[in-house]
C-alpha cells in the first residue's frame, strides 16, 4: 500500500505531502490546479522519463518520494536485495534536476531508474489518461489476459521471453557465420594450398645463407683449384721446384747452420727458420690437397641455385622478402587462422544444436501459455461482463478472442514471437442484437472508460498489486454512470488500495479519504503555488458542491452533496 507521497518543487507544487488511507482515496481540484502534476509525480516513481522543465522555477531540482507498506509476499521476493523487513516501509525516491538529470533511490540507496520502476511497479499499477488508448492495442490486451492468468503464468511468460531473446541472439550469430561462411571457405581452401606449398619446401630457418656460400664455391671451383695448385707449387709442396719458397728457405738454413755454433743468436734464428720451413711445407701440402679436392660438380650447382630460387619465390609470396624465417612465421600464423576457421565451423554446429534445443523448450512453454490463456479467456470475459453490469452496461457483451498466428493451430518454431504463438483481441457488444466487434472500433469515450475500469477490476481480483491509481477514469461519463463508477471503485478498494484523480462528485462521494488540490495565484508577484489538503467533515461537502458547479453556501447543492454521501455510505 502507498502510505505517503511527498512532492517538492515539481511544477506549481512547492511542497505537498499526502498520507493515504486504505480503501478509496480521491484527489479532486479545479482544472489547471495541479492534479496532473500529482499524476506525473506518480509516473516518475514508476520510472517514467522526466524533463528539467518540470522543476519549479527558482529550484535546482524536484523531488518525489513515496513510502510503501510492503506486503509479505513482496518482502519475500525483494527483501534481500532491498534490505526490507516485514512490517517496515520502503522509501522510493526520485530526484529530477533542472538539467534533466535524474537520480533514483530505494530504501535510501542509489538505484537505477529501471530498478525503481520494477520495484514500484510490483506494488502499484497506474492507469493514466492514455491507458484507454493502450486498451485498444492488441499487445496490451494480451498483457491484460496474461495478468489475469496470475503470477505463475507471468513468471512462465518471462521465462519464455528470456528464451525468445536468447533465440534472437543465436540466430544473429548463426546469420553472421552464414554470411561469412562462403568467403571463409574460399579463404580456407587457399590457406590449405599455401600451407601445403610451404610444407612441401621443407624449409630450414636460415638455410639460404649456407646455400649462398656453397653456390659461391661451386661457381668459382676452377679458379679456386688453379689458385690453390699454383700456391702449393710456389711453396714447394712435396719438393716441387728448386726455386720454390721451401727450396730457397732450405738453402738459407744450410748456410746458417755452418756458422750457428759460433753465436747463440744465429742458433735461435736457425730454429725459427726451421719452424717456418715445416709450416710452409705443411701449408703447401694443404693447398695441394684443396686444389685436388675442389668439386667441379655442375649438377650440384644447379640444385643449389634451384633451391635458392624456390626460397626466394616463397619469400616474395609469403615472407615479404624476409627469407625462410619470414615464410615459416607466416605459415604459423596461417595455420592458426585455418584452425580458427575450423573452430568457427564447430561453433556453428554447437549454435545450431543449442538453437534446436532452445526452440524445443520454447514450444513446450508456448503450449503451456496457450493452454492457460484459452482457459482464462472465458473467465476474464465473464468477470468483465459482471463488472460492466455494475457500471450500467448490463446489456453489453465482452469476449476475449484468441487467434493462433497465421491461423495455424499446430505450433512450430517459425510461428513463435515474443509473446508466444497467438494474438488476443477484445470484442464488445454495446447494444442488444448487434454483433460483437473489436473494442478499438466500437466503444465510445464513456464506454471505453467503463470497459477499462471493468477490466482493471477483473484483473485486480487475481493479482497481488497493492495500490491501483486511476487518473481521469471518469472521462466521458457522468450522472448515474458516474455513480456506478464510484461504487465500482469503492468495491475494488475492498481488495486493494485505490487512488483516483477525478472531477466527478458522483465518484468523490465514495472516498475513504478525500484530497483537494488548491491553486493560489499572486498576480502582483506573478507567482502560482498549489497545495494539497486532506478534507474532513464539512470541507468534503464544500468540495462536492464546487465539483457540482455550485458555491459552498448553496443550500440545494449542499443537500445534493449530503445525499450523495449518504448514498455512498449505504444509508
Amino acid at each position: 500500500m502507498l502510505a505517503e507521497l511527498t512532492v517538492e518543487n515539481l511544477a506549481v507544487i512547492p511542497f505537498a505531502r499526502l498520507e493515504f488511507s486504505p480503501g478509496l482515496n480521491v484527489i479532486s481540484g479545479e482544472t489547471g490546479a495541479g492534479k496532473t502534476i500529482l499524476a506525473q509525480a506518480i509516473s516518475l516513481l514508476l520510472g517514467a522519463r522526466g524533463q528539467g522543465s518540470l522543476v519549479r522555477p527558482g529550484a535546482e531540482a524536484a523531488t518525489v518520494e513515496a513510502l510503501f507498506e510492503v506486503a509479505p509476499e513482496v518482502v519475500a521476493e525483494l527483501g534481500d536485495s532491498l534490505e526490507v523487513a516485514e512490517g517496515e516501509c520502503l522509501a522510493a525516491r526520485r530526484r529530477l534536476g533542472r538539467d534533466g538529470r535524474s537520480r533514483a533511490y530505494l530504501g535510501g540507496r542509489a538505484a537505477s531508474l529501471h530498478l525503481l520502476g520494477e520495484v514500484t511497479g510490483r506494488m502499484m499499477a497506474f492507469a493514466a489518461q492514455h491507458e484507454q488508448q493502450r486498451l485498444m492495442m492488441a499487445s496490451h490486451q494480451l498483457d491484460i489476459l496474461d495478468s489475469f492468468c496470475g503470477r505463475e503464468h507471468l513468471d512462465l511468460r518471462l521465462e519464455y521471453r528470456l528464451a525468445f531473446e536468447r533465440r534472437q541472439r543465436l540466430r544473429e550469430e548463426l546469420d553472421e557465420l552464414e554470411r561469412s561462411a562462403g568467403a571463409a571457405a574460399r579463404e580456407a581452401e587457399l590457406l590449405r594450398f599455401q600451407l601445403e606449398e610451404i610444407e612441401a619446401a621443407s624449409l630450414v630457418p636460415g638455410e639460404e645463407k649456407e646455400l649462398e656460400e656453397e653456390r659461391r664455391r661451386l661457381r668459382a671451383a676452377a679458379e679456386l683449384s688453379r689458385a690453390a695448385a699454383a700456391a702449393a707449387a710456389s711453396l714447394g709442396a712435396e719438393g716441387d721446384g728448386e726455386h720454390s719458397v721451401t727450396a730457397m728457405l732450405s738453402a738459407v738454413t744450410a748456410q746458417l747452420r755452418e756458422v750457428a755454433a759460433a753465436d747463440p743468436e744465429i742458433e735461435a734464428a736457425l730454429a725459427r727458420l726451421d719452424a717456418c720451413y715445416y709450416e710452409l711445407e705443411d701449408l703447401g701440402s694443404i693447398l695441394r690437397g684443396y686444389a685436388e679436392g675442389v668439386s667441379l660438380d655442375r649438377e650440384r650447382l644447379g640444385e643449389v641455385e634451384e633451391r635458392l630460387d624456390l626460397i626466394a619465390s616463397l619469400s616474395r609470396k609469403y615472407g615479404d622478402g624476409g627469407g625462410s624465417e619470414a615464410v615459416l612465421a607466416w605459415s604459423e600464423e596461417a595455420a592458426r587462422r585455418l584452425d580458427s576457421m575450423t573452430a568457427d565451423e564447430g561453433r556453428r554446429q554447437r549454435l545450431e544444436a543449442e538453437l534446436a534445443q532452445l526452440e524445443a523448450e520454447m514450444l513446450e512453454t508456448a503450449r503451456a501459455l496457450r493452454r492457460a490463456r484459452r482457459q482464462a479467456a472465458p473467465e476474464l470475459a465473464a468477470a468483465v461482463e459482471g463488472h460492466l453490469e455494475d457500471l450500467g452496461m448490463g446489456d453489453s457483451g465482452f469476449e476475449v478472442r484468441i487467434s493462433p498466428r497465421e491461423g495455424k493451430e499446430r505450433l512450430t518454431a517459425g510461428l513463435l514471437d515474443r509473446n508466444g504463438a497467438e494474438g488476443v483481441e477484445f470484442f464488445v457488444r454495446t447494444n442488444p442484437g448487434m454483433p460483437a466487434a473489436p473494442l478499438r472500433e466500437t466503444a465510445s469515450g464513456g464506454e471505453l472508460s467503463r470497459v477499462m475500469l471493468a477490466v482493471k477490476c477483473a484483473v485486480a481480483a487475481g493479482t497481488e498489486t497493492a495500490t491501483l491509481v486511476f487518473d481521469e477514469i471518469d472521462a466521458g461519463i457522468g450522472g448515474e454512470t458516474g455513480s456506478a463508477v464510484g461504487a465500482k471503485l469503492k468495491q475494488l478498494a475492498r481488495r486493494a488500495q485505490v487512488i483516483c484523480i477525478t472531477h466527478l462528485p458522483q465518484i468523490a462521494c465514495y472516498a475513504d479519504a478525500h484530497f483537494a488540490v488548491i491553486k493560489h495565484t499572486d498576480r502582483a508577484a506573478e507567482a502560482t503555488e498549489t497545495e494539497v489538503v486532506r478534507l474532513e467533515g464539512e470541507a468534503v461537502v464544500d468540495e462536492l458542491c464546487r465539483m457540482m458547479g455550485s458555491g459552498a453556501a448553496d443550500a440545494e447543492a449542499r443537500a445534493h452533496a449530503d445525499s450523495l454521501l449518504r448514498k455512498a455510505a449505504g444509508e
